[in-house]
């Protein structure tokens, strides 16, 4: 009985349009299965060919009806791949989705609030978060910038997204930061509160903070234990 409330409730959330859509989960007796959807999930595909993959154990944690992971694909061929996690992940939104893009969620990411991943309808781009990685609330990963800049002498557009976001393996990332279009952050490396992330960081064991950020120490590293005092 529950498992069919599950299914119905993820079934009105879900909205996946044409059969070359494919949604698979990767149970941990190594079976792989299709379904429409997962509970926790809300998946919306208008376009086609488009592939998500679940590896189990995983959830999507749900307080209301309101709060919940979603997927907003619009375009084609894109390749969505959640590797298992012994946390929970929270109200993760990955929205507006071109086409031709891939997305690799990393093992064991603790994500706790409202996150947003925001494709802004573009193509060809790359996301990818390492292992082990803490993302806190309101933390924004924005591929592109909507709408275009150009230079005034040659009419050139000088904003354009080439490659994507890459997030290395145990990288936790603090609440109310936001980290732009074509940016690399190396392992081990924390994003202080409130940070805007403009430009890549591949050096280890470092805190990253301000508006621009900048490296303001080295030789650290993190727990996602709470501190008790």
């Amino acid at each position: 009985m529950i498992k069919y409330l599950k299914n119905f409730i993820s079934n009105i959330f879900s909205q996946v349009r044409y059969k070359t859509n494919r949604v698979l989960i990767h149970k941990q007796n190594g079976k792989t299965v299709e379904a429409k959807n997962y509970f926790g999930l809300t998946i919306r595909c208008k376009g086609k060919n488009n592939l998500i993959e679940i590896y189990e154990p995983i959830r999507f944690k749900r307080r209301l009806l309101c709060n919940r992971s979603k997927i907003k694909i619009k375009g084609n061929n894109n390749h969505i791949v959640f590797y298992s996690s012994d946390k929970y992940i929270a109200n993760l939104n990955i929205i507006e989705i071109g086409s031709d893009n891939q997305i690799i969620i990393g093992k064991n990411l603790y994500q706790s609030g409202l996150c947003k991943i925001d494709f802004c309808n573009l193509n060809n781009l790359i996301f990818k978060i390492g292992n082990n990685c803490m993302l806190g609330q309101n933390v924004e990963f924005m591929l592109g910038d909507w709408h275009p800049i150009y230079n005034v002498d040659t009419n050139e557009k000088i904003n354009i997204s080439k490659v994507g976001i890459s997030i290395g393996n145990h990288v936790w990332i603090a609440r109310n930061s936001a980290i732009l279009k074509d940016v690399k952050i190396g392992n081990n490396n924390i994003i202080a509160y409130g940070s805007i992330v403009t430009k890549n960081f591949e050096t280890e064991n470092c805190i990253i903070a301000g508006s621009p950020a900048k490296i303001r120490k080295h030789n650290v590293d993190w727990d996602s234990k709470i501190i008790k005092n």
